[in-house]
């Protein structure tokens, strides 16, 4: 894939590594910094668990919302803004897709409050 063309906002399949940094789980992620920075690019984990209220820096994207057709994503899903992690934009696996402005929105609010800026 031409990961040169990353840019923020952008759903990829990725191996995104655990937090014990034991291995990695092929998943989808999204791009939240403005592209590639560099080598690298940072990304949110994104999980299919759902869980009951989640996590407060969770963005469900349920696949009732209207921007969900445009993500390439399967089913429901909650991007984790408390899962950042930068990686070599080269073992980005493909695009996926995009979030819209109303998710963009939300993301940006979630990544504020993770980060408490």
């Amino acid at each position: 894939m031409s990961s040169s063309r990353l840019r923020r906002g952008d759903l990829v399949l990725v191996p995104f590594p655990f937090t014990d940094l034991a291995g990695s789980t092929l998943r989808p992620a999204l791009v939240v910094s403005p592209g590639p920075i560099g080598q690298d690019v940072v990304l949110a984990a994104i999980s299919s668990v759902l869980r009951g209220a989640g996590y407060p820096t969770d963005c469900v994207i349920p696949s009732t919302h209207p921007e969900f057709a445009i993500t390439g994503l399967r089913v429901s899903s909650a991007v984790r803004l408390h899962k950042l992690v930068t990686v070599e934009k080269s073992i980005v696996v493909r695009r996926l897709g995009r979030i819209g402005p109303q998710l963009s929105e939300q993301v940006d609010q979630l990544l504020r409050v993770a980060l408490g800026l």
